[in-house]
């Protein structure tokens, strides 16, 4: 099937309330602002923005937040021939944000050595998301993905975890790359050693992957405990069968691992910083643009960080994704501060 979508972006899709103001507590925040969020949303609406073909694959609670999340999807031009309704009952995730920081040193990537304290107020129980099943996955829309990339979350129970090895499956049939964000949350799983086993079996099907050193720490509960080490962590997701591995290490920046033995290694854009949150995804819609636009790692790695940097700058999550214009040019100015 001709591949007329580049990159669809699977799991959760709630509703971020984002605070409007900084150094303030939840008490003492005026109003908030209302989002599109969960890392795979916020994945799939950065490379959006970046210009990539996009589509989503998800359920959302049948009420307002719901029809909420549908339009915006389109509106920003994102395909959502494979998100589903949910007609349970169940509400969609919510995420309601203050943002607190204080004068001390050693944060992360700021000139100015704040260190910030993020308050979330998260509510996850029985959420449409996790209601999704295999018989909500359309074979055909997976099959026109160049890329499909899948958040680790959403493997944490069941039905949500059926639907998301079903996708697997359809990509692995119609040569569909599949992208793993270990993205790990402690909610959902019953124990460590239940969701190490269950990331073993993803790993071993993925083409790319995408994680830091706690999130490898999870994976290698039951296999490496104790492995401290990014490189030996690498080796053993390749040898599974990766074709890559991206470790995304804060401040220190991030390195891709290669089966020929190649380590490609980029650093981070020195940030003035409002939040910490949404980098992550952030970086990785602006991975998924240099491979499927450039085909070049090392650019895929540098507009990543280009990308996380911009959005720290910033209240917002979703919505202070950068353009391709702004993040191409930022990645510019700072390339050489960025070469490691």
């Amino acid at each position: 099937m001709k591949k007329t979508i580049e990159l669809i972006t699977a799991g959760r899709a709630g509703i971020d309330l984002n605070t409007t103001v900084l150094n303030a507590s939840f008490a003492d925040t005026p109003s908030f602002k209302k989002s599109i969020g969960g890392s795979p949303a916020n994945i799939v609406q950065g490379a959006a923005r970046l210009g990539l073909k996009s589509g989503f694959i998800g359920k959302v609670s049948g009420d307002g937040m719901g029809e909420y999340i549908l339009n915006d999807f389109q509106k920003q031009g994102i395909d959502v021939s494979g998100l589903c309704i949910d007609r349970t009952g169940a509400k969609n995730c919510l995420a309601i944000t203050e943002i607190i920081s204080a004068k001390e040193s050693g944060s992360y990537c700021s000139a100015n050595k704040h260190t910030f304290y993020h308050g979330t107020y998260l509510y996850r129980e029985h959420t449409a998301d996790m209601l999704i099943t295999p018989e909500d996955i359309q074979e055909e829309f997976v099959a026109k993905a160049q890329y499909v990339l899948l958040s680790g979350t959403a493997f944490s129970m069941e039905p949500s975890r059926s639907a998301m090895f079903q996708i697997i499956n359809y990509a692995k049939k119609h040569d569909t790359k599949v992208v793993l964000d270990i993205d790990y949350r402690p909610f959902g799983w019953n124990d460590l050693e239940e969701a190490s086993r269950c990331y073993q079996t993803i790993c071993r099907q993925a083409d790319i992957i995408i994680g830091n050193r706690e999130e490898f720490d999870v994976v290698e509960h039951t296999t490496m405990l104790g492995n401290k080490d990014n490189a030996s962590s690498a080796a053993a997701f390749l040898e599974q069968g990766a074709a890559m591995v991206v470790v995304k290490d804060g401040a220190n920046g991030s390195a891709t691992y290669l089966r020929d033995g190649t380590i490609l290694r980029c650093g981070v854009i020195p940030t003035e910083i409002v939040k910490t949150f949404g980098s992550g995804d952030a970086y990785a819609a602006g991975l998924m643009y240099g491979l499927l636009r450039k085909d070049d790692i090392l650019y895929a790695m540098q507009l990543g960080s280009a990308c996380a940097s911009l959005i720290l700058t910033q209240i917002d999550c979703a919505p202070a994704m950068p353009t391709l214009e702004a993040a191409e040019a930022h990645r510019a100015r700072h390339c050489q501060e960025m070469i490691r």
